[in-house]
């Protein structure tokens, strides 16, 4: 049998859990719904981020080209006149009877020239060619109202009057090209024998001496018509194409080195250097003397 003790103190325990239970129950409203499920999230909506602007960037210029300077070119001193200038400014006055105080170097500058004539051949001579190009220098003498002009070697010590000099006329003829001289397989010096008026064997000519004759004869000269002349000497040229026959010196003036060649006339004084050699020992033959 249970006690009442017991009883009691359970009875007591359920009274006060229902008064638990209904108090709690009592703070809810009617309303409320009653649910089992979690109520659902509310959707938030899709949030595109924007991205950072981003700052374009300026097209890359095109490098200009920087321009090279040209350099400033170096001005060439105007030459000096050549000491001569003087002597020639005294011949204008004695020769010609220039006023001295009128008289000034109107220019002056450097040249160079394929021959030793300077640039101002005398018509019908050969000139030495063998030291090309020559060097020297061009000045002009005035009185303000005429002009002398000169060509000066480079040391000075040869000066040419280009003005007193006649300018070439008429056709210029070149011996070296026109007997092909170039082809010249040997050269003998002849000497006229005046007993039988021919020509007979000095010397050959070596070949270096050959072709320094040749060169020579390699320019273009105005050469006029000889005269009748009984030339002394010969240089008889064998080439590729036949012999070609040079005369010189003059019996009349042997002291000259006057060419002769189809019957046209020259003067080539530098022949003396080279054919000289080949006449020592051998004076210039003696001309036959007229019979009583």
């Amino acid at each position: 049998m249970k006690s009442p003790f017991r009883t009691a103190s359970v009875l007591i325990a359920a009274i006060t859990i229902i008064a638990i239970v209904s108090s709690c129950s009592a703070g809810k409203p009617d309303d409320a719904p009653t649910s089992t499920t979690q109520p659902s999230a509310t959707a938030r909506p899709t949030v595109t981020q924007i991205p950072t602007a981003t700052n374009t960037p300026e097209p890359t210029p095109t490098p200009q080209a920087t321009a090279t300077p040209s350099p400033t070119p170096t001005a060439t001193p105007t030459p000096q006149p050549p000491d001569s200038y003087v002597q020639e400014m005294t011949k204008l006055f004695t020769e010609k009877g220039i006023d001295l105080s009128t008289l000034f170097v109107k220019s002056v500058g450097a040249a160079q020239w394929p021959t030793a004539s300077l640039g101002c051949p005398d018509s019908g001579t050969y000139y030495e060619i063998s030291d090309a190009p020559y060097t020297g220098i061009i000045y002009i003498l005035s009185d303000g109202t005429r002009s002398w002009e000169y060509h000066a070697n480079e040391d000075d010590s040869f000066v040419v009057r280009c003005s007193e000099i006649e300018p070439t006329s008429g056709s210029l003829t070149n011996i070296a090209l026109a007997e092909d001289l170039r082809l010249t397989r040997s050269a003998t010096l002849m000497r006229r024998d005046f007993s039988t008026d021919t020509f007979e064997v000095r010397r050959e000519l070596t070949a270096e001496d050959a072709g320094r004759v040749a060169n020579i004869l390699n320019q273009d000269v105005a050469l006029v018509p000889a005269d009748t002349c009984t030339t002394i000497f010969r240089i008889d040229f064998v080439t590729q194409t036949g012999t070609a026959e040079i005369e010189f010196i003059c019996q009349d003036d042997y002291k000259a080195f006057d060419v002769y060649w189809n019957g046209l006339h020259g003067n080539a004084p530098v022949f003396g250097y080279i054919i000289g050699p080949y006449l020592t020992g051998n004076p210039i033959p003696t001309l036959p003397t007229a019979t009583p």
